[in-house]
């Protein structure tokens, strides 16, 4: 971790630095002290996820309680420990994302339950919770970005029964067996235990969704937004993300430039009080949305994606003959 950042009521209360880091005064375009300098990033942060916590409220999901955003080169994290008091994170280490994640989530409970007597609203889930489809070994989040291709992926069956919804939308290629590849990787990944929604967009156009909110063990979760207005909302926040991009991107890059040829985002996680939303860019042009509407499943749910993400780089449509 770079730096540790604590705000009351959207002021900066202090910041806490590891020894020996680089400056980020030649990076940001403010000029200041170095306290103001490396709150910057977060700073920035947490004003975005204002604009986040509000398209995400019609849901139905509860306030949005942190949000991590990572690239190759760092990541970013920010989280509110109670309405008013906000922590912001540093990393310019991409292998150091997930601690620094971990660390932060730790944090926060911490703070709630032993300064607060709060409960613990386990931001990244329930560590412990058995995931929907069990993969044959432990596998970390960043092991499940480089999953082969040939994996066969847990099998269909172990979803429960619960065969997902698959719609395709323009952007998806006039290929029946594209179409087929796509739905069996819908089958392999999206589940009724934790990831429950996907959805997969090229040049911001919708290829394909599917969902698994029709299953009767969700009828509890559609009890105030009905599945269609579910499944119309998450379409929705896919567009209405793109305007904070642009703003989540260079709070970003204060910390952790992108790398040539790559994404200026990898992965963005906005976790709220019931369940989390998640976006993963295949490349430059692709990107997947996840869902999980189970608290206790975060963790689960974001490596299911990641693998999910992995298996879909090798999937293309045909080529038309010339």
């Amino acid at each position: 971790m770079r730096s540790l950042s604590h705000y009351s009521n959207g002021i900066l209360d202090f910041v806490v630095g590891r020894t020996g880091r680089p400056p980020l005064s030649s990076m940001v375009a403010e000029a200041g002290d170095d306290r103001q300098d490396e709150s910057l990033p977060g700073s920035r942060l947490l004003l975005c996820t204002q604009d986040l916590g509000a398209l995400l409220r019609p849901l139905g999901t509860g306030e949005l309680m942190r949000t991590v955003l990572a690239n190759g080169q760092g990541g970013l994290w920010g989280g509110r420990v109670k309405p008013g008091e906000y922590l912001a994170a540093l990393t310019d280490s991409g292998a150091c994302v997930d601690a620094v994640d971990a660390a932060m989530n730790r944090l926060v409970t911490r703070i709630r339950t032993e300064v607060h007597s709060l409960p613990d609203e386990l931001p990244g889930g329930d560590v412990p919770a058995d995931p929907g489809l069990a993969p044959a070994a432990p596998v970390s989040r960043s092991a499940a970005r480089f999953v082969p291709r040939t994996d066969p992926g847990p099998a269909a069956g172990d979803a429960g029964n619960a065969v997902p919804r698959v719609d395709f939308g323009t952007a998806a290629a006039p290929d029946p067996a594209y179409e087929e590849r796509l739905r069996a990787l819908w089958r392999r990944h999206v589940n009724t235990t934790d990831l429950q929604y996907a959805g997969y967009y090229r040049d911001l156009t919708l290829v394909c969704a599917g969902d698994v909110f029709d299953a009767p063990d969700l009828g509890p979760r559609f009890i105030d937004v009905s599945v269609r207005s579910r499944r119309t909302g998450y379409r929705d926040l896919s567009r209405g993300l793109r305007g904070h991009l642009v703003r989540l991107t260079d709070a970003l890059h204060l910390v952790a430039p992108a790398e040539d040829g790559r994404p200026p985002l990898d992965r963005l996680v906005l976790d709220v009080q019931e369940g989390a939303v998640y976006v993963v860019w295949t490349s430059a042009r692709e990107f997947l949305i996840g869902v999980t509407l189970d608290q206790t499943q975060v963790r689960n749910a974001d490596i299911r994606l990641n693998r999910l993400a992995s298996a879909l780089r090798g999937v293309t449509p045909a080529q038309p003959s010339s």
